[in-house]
């Protein structure tokens, strides 16, 4: 076995979620590792015993949880900014972009990449699927009234249709437009790297796939961006010398950290940090690859159940999700849930989304369930 170097039984049991619940909805939000949880603690546990005290060291924790995105991404350190949320970031992306042209989206997306646009009344024009699929050819087709900003998610939440991002990064390239992705889905279980992509701007939350708890989302803005655009938003934390605290000189940082205008938000920082040393420990494509078994068991086990499957199979385009054609799905994953196996209705069924907390024996449970249940 190619994961002979990884025990995956040892990684569940950095979960404890999964000893009460059969959890199969990290697309929907996934549970704390013991690691991520002791970090975020750690920050209450020092201001409990010792006040504002720690902040330089907590300062200094902050730019190595940075570092440590920034190296997850290939992406520089000046280049990655803490928000709370994927919206927060995309709404900061639309207010940078302003009277830059229109936007071409997918119609699958979730409306967080969609909403801050319309609400700045960009023109927004939306690509249909070709059976629950992105190609190129698709979306090249689809570029029509001179847009200039393509807006995508790695993976999309209703399908779990993964788009290659390099192809699009290319298309963007060939075709001049600036290139925005929400990696929401997709990043903590599927590889990304920036640079590669050709990436403009990127989005992420950490309570889905990174397993990092709510309040902390990440911001990506290539450099080349910096004497270019403006960041429309400043605050004392946003200038090169924020302890000087001069209100007579705004010498603003031309980096992304300049979007984090007050006081950090330090155990989400801390939490993301042992998630991203949890990923980084197991290797990415050992990520992969496990949620890729994991899937091809799950296909293998829902064949005895002769139900139709939404997502595309191709292994180029697959992700951590998977998406079972069920009647009545609001009702099933309500019965599933009742019996502590957690899943989600999401567009045409019932969305199962795996990781690496996750094993064969959940997904038997599952398909035992459903069979009892429908």
């Amino acid at each position: 076995m190619i994961y002979k170097k990884i025990d995956w039984d040892e990684i569940r049991k950095l979960f404890p979620a999964t000893e009460t619940y059969t959890y199969l909805n990290a697309a929907g939000g996934s549970p704390l590792s013991v690691n991520a949880a002791a970090e975020g603690k750690s920050f209450y546990d020092e201001m409990l015993a010792h006040g504002d005290l720690y902040w330089e060291k907590w300062l200094d924790r902050t730019d190595r949880t940075r570092l440590k995105v920034a190296n997850f991404i290939n992406a520089d350190p000046e280049e990655i900014a803490f928000t709370v949320n994927t919206s927060h970031g995309m709404n900061i992306i639309a207010e940078m972009l302003r009277g830059k042209g229109g936007v071409v989206t997918m119609e699958d997306e979730f409306p967080t990449s969609t909403f801050p646009w319309m609400h700045r009344d960009y023109p927004v024009h939306f690509v249909r699927p070709v059976e629950g699929a992105y190609t190129m050819e698709n979306i090249g087709s689809s570029l029509r009234g001179d847009p200039k900003i393509l807006v995508s998610s790695y993976v999309q939440y209703r399908t779990g249709f993964r788009q290659d991002l390099v192809e699009l990064g290319a298309l963007c390239e060939e075709q001049g437009l600036i290139y925005v992705v929400n990696a929401t889905q997709g990043i903590g279980a599927m590889p990304i790297d920036v640079r590669k992509a050709k990436i403009d701007f990127l989005v992420f939350t950490g309570v889905k796939w990174p397993m990092a708890g709510y309040g902390i989302g990440v911001l990506y803005i290539n450099k080349k961006w910096f004497d270019i655009l403006d960041i429309p938003f400043a605050g004392w934390q946003s200038v090169v010398e924020p302890e000087s605290m001069d209100n007579r000189k705004m010498d603003l940082k031309k980096d992304a950290s300049q979007v984090e205008v007050g006081c950090p938000h330090f155990p989400n920082i801390f939490a993301l940090g042992a998630s991203l040393d949890l990923l980084d420990s197991i290797g990415s494509e050992n990520i992969r690859n496990r949620i890729f078994e994991l899937n091809r068991y799950l296909v293998e086990r829902l064949a005895e159940l002769k139900m139709g499957i939404v997502t595309p199979l191709e292994e180029k385009h697959r992700s951590g999700i998977t998406v079972i054609r069920v009647p009545h799905a609001d009702e099933v994953a309500e019965k599933l849930f009742s019996r502590n196996i957690v899943v989600t209705s999401r567009g045409e069924g019932i969305r199962i989304s795996l990781h690496v907390y996750n094993n064969e024996g959940d997904i038997d449970t599952l398909v035992t369930e459903l069979k009892d249940i429908i």
